[in-house]
């Protein structure tokens, strides 16, 4: 290279250098553009703003020395001029080289506008030809402009007068500390190729510390807050704050906890947008409206929306215990063979003449009916053959009937059954169910038509999705009653539950509030971590995320957060106590009232001929 020609000409005004310096450029661009640019897109945009004559002149004559060497490519060209009105140019602008000499002119191309909407990370090689004495500067004011809008991915070349083909980036985390738009070389071109394997360089292994503004509130068991200091919470736990915790260590940042009280996704998503916040995360959902106003990152975990009704409010009742062991078909059956039974007694009385006109044992023929069905001997065997077959076969009868039912009662009442709750969202829709629930719930509700005509009942006071669950334990009388929310917030309520019956002594089974969930589901849900529109931040979260997932991370602490043991009621058996058989005693005491007033009516007999032809 002939480094005095090429001094000269830097200093003519003319802006025109010779071919051969001007060859030696367009290599240098065409080995970027080669093997760091097309290598890794199909196209690129490539926008020209300059506003020296003379410099316009040299990348006039630049650009005809690069194409004669360009080859098959699709290349968009853009010439911002000066003068000329403002208008954007539609394009896919990924990869964008850019030929400029100075800020002001850079400015102008208005790189912002075209990655607003972006949910990725552009790249920008930008090809600046100025004097020595300006270039840091000029450099300076461009890093700050790409800082400014989260364009991460800025490398500058540039042309010294001594001939050194330099490229330069930024580093906004690195040891001299946070937001630093300082130049610094990271290439150079040797005649060839260059120096150095990176020409956009990974700027985000390493943030030394600075912090990333994280917009969070409390809700367990996706995110765990320690709020000791109001003002500034710390992130102690949960499945997403676990994912946080991790990706603050590897990448080596610190979490500054911006806090949200109310309304807190709606919250999240309009600090983002005013820039107060770089990254919120805890149970959202990707939906579409979302992403028209903030970035997602690739999903980390799925959920499902279910409905959730309270295992206290579908328990047996005491009565309910007695009569559950069997259908109603062979309560039926059973008293109809009682009735059989009764009728046969009467006939071999009748026919056999078995006890003749003898009242008291005819009462001990009824007697014995009785005493059979109840598993206790006999007060009187019968003389014919006819009818101690007929008692031996109630006897076997009677006996199995009593052994299924107090296998069966003790099964039921050991296990804890419960009535069977609604299994379909149908059959909550048919029954007119009220869906108990928060605002963050109905917003998913709202978009499925197949649950949009129930009774809804709203806790606005609050952004809690556990709220729902403790109103219904509270007021666990209401019938009909249900609650929709993740299956997470199901089985971080049970597990509570559990919890807290452990803390007393474990002797409180009737308290356990416990839900149980109904099978259908209402919708799944992915949930994600959102960014600021076109964050820095995108592309390096994904993969790091995306590793996460491939190691298996995210599967472990989830199982740590979500156990779904939970979803069972773990107390197997329940004491017995009067509450629970109320309605034996219940039967106990008529059938001693009865007894007392037929006593009494005895009694009274002696002295009234009426009651005493209906004794006798």
């Amino acid at each position: 290279m002939n480094i005095s020609a090429l001094l000269d000409s830097y200093y003519d005004l003319s802006g025109e250098q010779m071919n051969h310096i001007n060859e030696v450029v367009a290599r240098a661009l065409l080995h970027v553009v080669h093997h760091y640019i097309l290598s890794v897109t199909p196209s690129l945009v490539l926008t020209l703003c300059c506003r020296s004559e003379h410099t316009c002149n040299f990348y006039n004559e630049m650009m005809n020395t690069l194409f004669r060497q360009w080859g098959l490519a699709p290349l968009q060209i853009v010439n911002v001029e000066r003068g000329v009105p403002w208008h954007p140019v539609a394009g896919r602008r990924h990869f964008n080289v850019i030929f400029t000499d100075s800020f002001e002119a850079f400015a102008e191309i208005r790189m912002e506008y075209y990655a607003r909407d972006y949910n990725y990370n552009e790249h920008y090689f930008i090809f600046l030809q100025a004097r020595d004495r300006l270039l840091q500067g000029e450099m300076r004011l461009i890093f700050d402009y790409c800082w400014r809008y989260q364009l991460i991915h800025c490398s500058v070349q540039v042309q010294k007068s001594n001939g050194d083909i330099l490229f330069y980036s930024y580093y906004p985390f690195g040891e001299r500390g946070c937001a630093d738009m300082e130049p610094q070389l990271i290439n150079r071109y040797n005649g060839s190729t260059l120096v150095e394997p990176e020409l956009f360089p990974r700027k985000l292994r390493n943030f030394y510390g600075c912090p990333l503004r994280c917009a969070l509130w409390n809700t367990p068991p996706f995110l765990r807050l320690a709020e000791e200091d109001v003002a500034a919470p710390t992130v102690t736990g949960g499945y997403e704050g676990r994912l946080l915790l991790a990706l603050a260590e590897k990448m080596n940042f610190s979490i500054a906890v911006r806090p949200i009280q109310t309304n807190v996704i709606d919250g999240a998503l309009e600090m983002l947008q005013r820039g107060e916040a770089d990254l919120t995360l805890g149970r959202i959902r990707q939906t579409v409206g979302r992403s028209l106003v903030a970035t997602s990152t690739h999903n980390y975990h799925q959920t499902r929306e279910v409905f959730g009704v309270l295992a206290s409010s579908y328990e047996l009742t005491s009565l309910d215990i007695l009569l559950y062991p069997y259908r109603l078909q062979i309560w039926l059956g059973i008293f109809g063979v009682v009735a059989l039974s009764a009728l046969l007694q009467l006939a071999v009385d009748r026919l056999l003449q078995e006890h003749g006109t003898n009242a008291i044992l005819g009462a001990r023929s009824w007697l014995n009916l009785e005493l059979i069905f109840v598993g206790m001997p006999l007060m009187d065997i019968p003389r014919s053959h006819t009818a101690r077959l007929y008692c031996l076969m109630l006897m076997m009868y009677t006996l199995i009937i009593r052994t299924i039912y107090q296998g069966l009662l003790y099964h039921l009442i050991r296990t804890h059954q419960l009535n069977r709750w609604p299994q379909t969202i149908e059959s909550l829709v048919e029954r007119n169910y009220t869906v108990v629930l928060t605002p963050i719930v109905l917003e998913v509700l709202e978009e499925i038509p197949s649950v949009q005509h129930m009774k809804f009942r709203l806790l606005e006071d609050t952004d809690s999705e556990l709220e729902p669950l403790y109103f219904l334990e509270a007021n666990h009388q209401l019938r009909q009653h249900v609650t929709a929310s993740a299956l997470d917030i199901f089985i971080q309520f049970n597990r509570l539950s559990a919890e807290r019956v452990h803390r007393q002594g474990g002797n409180v089974a009737a308290t356990v509030a416990h839900f149980e969930i109904v099978p259908e589901d209402i919708i799944n849900m992915q949930l994600t971590m959102y960014l600021a529109k076109h964050s820095f931040l995108i592309d390096h979260l994904n993969e790091e995320i995306l590793w996460m997932r491939s190691v298996g991370l995210l599967a472990v602490w989830s199982r740590w957060e979500l156990v779904e043991t939970y979803l069972g009621n773990e107390q197997s058996y329940q004491i017995l106590g009067l509450v629970e058989l109320y309605a034996i005693f219940l039967m106990v005491f008529v059938g001693l009232l009865l007894s007392l007033v037929v006593f009494l009516c005895e009694l009274l007999s002696q002295r009234s001929r009426l009651l005493r032809r209906l004794f006798s």
